[in-house]
């Protein structure tokens, strides 16, 4: 598993600051410390081995909505094409610990992202593109939530949509990488 040193700026991170461990957290490559949250990734690949890549971000909108018990409902088109049936609030633990590890999974079930309480929010995929446009996906959808929160109504699509719609993710991706 390739994952972010711990405590260093992502934004000046080069290839060779990444560390390389196995599933078990042992290193076999890197000069670094493995990150704090190494724990919650390792629990991720072991219980869902659809899982290739994987997004742990702190954004704005996310960490708005991890402070609330609130789950993102399937609102939008690619809400329900990449996130499901919504996106659920993890419990909360320390941050680094195997219980939040355990939370996590539990959060995601068999969806793509999940928030984590009064932290931020994991994102997943089949690979880092799609783990990477489902986390982009999935703060777009916090904040439409939260401002349609705010008017005082959200509209949910019917949970027969949603299937449907569940189907069209490829056609997303491939839509989106033309936006790039």
């Amino acid at each position: 598993m390739v994952i972010t040193p711990s405590g260093t700026n992502y934004s000046k991170s080069l290839p060779e600051d990444m560390v390389i461990t196995d599933i078990e957290g042992k290193i076999i490559d890197g000069k670094m410390k493995p990150s704090s949250e190494r724990l919650m990734h390792y629990k991720i690949y072991k219980n869902r081995h659809d899982v290739m890549a994987i997004v742990h971000t702190h954004s704005i909108y996310s960490s708005v909505l991890s402070v609330t018990d609130d789950r993102i409902p399937p609102i939008t088109e690619d809400t329900a094409m990449l996130l499901g049936d919504g996106v659920n609030v993890s419990k909360y633990a320390l941050t680094g610990t195997i219980e939040l590890a355990d939370y996590v999974v539990e959060g995601l079930g068999s969806n793509n992202a999940t928030i984590m309480k009064n932290h931020g929010a994991v994102s997943v995929g089949t690979d880092m593109e799609r783990a990477i446009v489902t986390s982009q996906v999935l703060e777009k959808s916090a904040s439409i939530f939260i401002t349609a929160k705010m008017l005082g109504k959200v509209n949910i699509l019917p949970p027969e949509d949603v299937a449907k719609l569940r189907g069209l993710s490829e056609n997303y991706l491939k839509q989106w990488k033309n936006w790039k």
